[in-house]
């Protein structure tokens, strides 16, 4: 190598080193903290290990992501002792908010009274006492209007009825339930009874499914099917049993039609149901946002002390509006 080159090359050499020299000493990059690092929130609620609640906890992680935060949710399997636990037990934590199923009308009042008082941020989801605001210090609610859902859902039922030349005032609406007593049977019934007093109908039964568990729902309700062929109409007013109504009635030997179903939610066996002709319509209340927006909610009034009611859901869904739920049902958005 002669003296030209070597010198090229020392130089090529210095120029190197200055670059990784200068690199090493740079400061590296901050990367950018998320609004939410820091804070933890707690979900408790009645709801259990099902397609309705894995959607619920999808937004809440959605939103835990985006914001930076940490969450937790509490499935009770509609379990209210349990329930009241796990509610003392997050507030023991001193979480910075909890979103609370409001699933009785006395059993949450001073507890949630208490939590606020301590300094606890505590919003309703999903279930809210029945006189809201007035009935319960929490600080807002994030859900459904269940009342105002369940008319919708039997008017459009009802209506099917009628445009099949049926006698109303003869027919008999059968309404399985998850948890009797518990609030949204409670309330969606009533929208329901409003409906029924405007076709004139008179006959009615509130159904024990029997909790959660899919098998006995489905078990259940094929038996009362069987036993009162004189039903009409079946809405479930829960996720879990209007998921069920579809095998059930195919199970005591119904084809499409004979029996005008519905329901609430959009559970894949809702949806196959909808496309079988099983089932007349269903209620979506968008339960991904419900945990989606009670973690922001807790968040913002964390911040700023905002306190929005959010009315997530009285959208009926019926076999021609199922394409964009049936993509995202796996995905347990919808």
């Amino acid at each position: 190598m002669n003296f030209k080159t070597k010198k090229v090359a020392y130089l090529l050499i210095a120029l190197l080193t200055g670059l990784v020299v200068a690199w090493a000493l740079s400061p590296i990059p901050a990367v950018a903290k998320k609004p939410g690092e820091g804070m933890y929130f707690r979900l408790v609620t009645h709801g259990g290990d099902d397609p309705f609640w894995a959607v619920v906890r999808k937004g809440m992680e959605d939103a835990c992501e985006e914001l930076g935060c940490k969450a937790d949710i509490d499935l009770c399997g509609g379990d209210l002792a349990l329930q009241q636990k796990r509610f003392k037990e997050a507030v023991a934590m001193h979480p910075d908010g909890i979103a609370l199923v409001i699933n009785d009308d006395t059993a949450w009042d001073k507890p949630v009274a208490d939590a606020i008082a301590k300094g606890i941020p505590v919003i309703g989801m999903n279930n809210d006492d029945t006189k809201g605001a007035a009935g319960n210090a929490r600080l807002c609610y994030i859900g459904q209007n269940e009342r105002r859902a369940g008319r919708i859902i039997a008017e459009r039922l009802f209506k099917k009825g009628k445009e099949k030349g049926w006698d109303l005032t003869k027919a008999h609406v059968a309404m399985p339930v998850e948890v009797p007593g518990a609030m949204y049977g409670v309330v969606r019934s009533q929208g329901i009874l409003d409906a029924m007093k405007e076709y004139g109908i008179t006959s009615y039964e509130i159904i024990d499914a029997g909790g959660l568990e899919m098998t006995t729902v489905e078990q259940r309700e094929t038996s009362y099917l069987m036993a009162h062929p004189e039903t009409k109409f079946m809405i479930g007013l829960g996720g879990i049993v209007t998921d069920r109504i579809t095998d059930s009635l195919k199970a005591a030997g119904y084809a499409p039609g004979e029996i005008i179903a519905g329901g609430f939610d959009c559970c894949p066996g809702t949806l196959t149901g909808l496309k079988e002709g099983y089932m007349e319509a269903t209620i979506d209340q968008q339960q991904y946002l419900q945990g989606y927006f009670a973690i922001y909610v807790l968040y913002l009034y964390k911040k700023y002390g905002f306190t929005p009611n959010i009315d997530t859901g009285g959208y009926l869904v019926d076999k021609n509006t199922i394409k964009l739920i049936e993509k995202l049902s796996p995905l347990h958005i919808r």
